[in-house]
């Protein structure tokens, strides 16, 4: 049943009153964002697409800044393209991890970038990481790297309530995966078009219910088969169920599919937000599921 526009309202108040609040107790005011120094951006996800791309299409980087995000120095590629922007979002990274073995994953991607940074890099991460000092400890030993602040905090409710805190950096979208806050700094950056690639998405296909009443799903990176990284994201690749934060609690089906449901509808409102501030976002990812922005297709634009 549709909502009448008297629930539709009382939904909106009742989201921008508690949006306001948090607002209040979990974000800090006055957060600055690095200025972008290129008109266009690239920001790379890691999709199992995004090995064609770099691999492919090297020409379309050219005289555009690059972000990349989570493992993303743990591979090879990472000293190849030289990103200017790295952004990570889980908060596991950065306010204490439950299992042992993923803590020093974390741990040593935080010594990959420290180690292999040669470039000026800004890293920009959620405030809250500021709650832990062991990533900064590794990263402060390179110079290369600045490091930036964001508020994740989710904002809903009133358009005009979630553009304005949008637009002064005091909340966002819904964050449940890292592209979304990549893609909200790129546009509080000022860049002209943003291009995303490596965000297939296509997770519905590699989801499954098994007799036992288990949920499984396939996670797929790009870099799943490179030698340099069989222990990023361990069995990934294989089905494995769905953890909530950093907990061994594993998600039911419609836990899974509701942080999906948040995924898909924070794109759209990236995109309503986008427009208003005269930034265009395209998905270059070959068969993305995100149906939120523009597609293009590299091959017909290089024609």
């Amino acid at each position: 049943m549709e909502k009448s526009r008297l629930q539709v309202f009382i939904e909106n108040l009742t989201q921008s009153i508690l949006s306001i609040l948090k607002i209040l107790l979990l974000s800090k005011f006055r957060i600055k964002l690095p200025s972008a120094v290129k008109k266009d951006c690239v920001i790379l996800g890691n999709g199992p697409s995004l090995k064609d791309f770099i691999n492919d299409s090297n020409s379309f980087s050219d005289n555009k800044a690059l972000f990349c995000v989570n493992f993303f120095a743990r591979t090879d590629y990472y000293e190849k393209v030289k990103p200017q922007y790295y952004i990570i979002t889980s908060p596991e990274y950065f306010v204490g991890e439950k299992k042992e073995d993923w803590t020093e994953d974390r741990m040593n991607t935080f010594q990959m970038i420290a180690e292999k940074t040669t470039w000026p890099l800004e890293f920009i991460v959620p405030r809250l990481a500021k709650k832990s000092s062991a990533w900064r400890d590794i990263l402060s030993t390179n110079k290369n790297i600045t490091i930036r602040y964001f508020n994740n905090t989710p904002i809903d409710g009133f358009r005009s309530l979630k553009h304005w805190a949008f637009k002064n950096n005091l909340g966002m979208p819904r964050p449940h995966n890292v592209l979304i806050p990549s893609i909200l700094v790129g546009i509080n950056m000022k860049f002209d078009n943003i291009y995303i690639t490596g965000a297939d998405h296509s997770w519905t296909r590699e989801l499954f219910v098994t007799e036992q009443n288990e949920v499984l799903l396939s996670q797929k990176h790009f870099y799943d088969k490179q030698a340099d990284s069989e222990a990023i994201d361990k069995n990934k690749n294989t089905p494995q169920p769905m953890f909530k934060g950093g907990s061994s609690d594993k998600r039911k089906l419609h836990e899974v599919l509701i942080k999906f449901v948040h995924s898909f509808k924070s794109y759209w409102e990236l995109q309503e937000y986008a427009k208003k501030r005269q930034t265009n976002i395209y998905n270059i990812t070959p068969g993305s599921f995100i149906d939120a922005f523009p597609r293009l297709n590299l091959n017909e634009h290089d024609k």
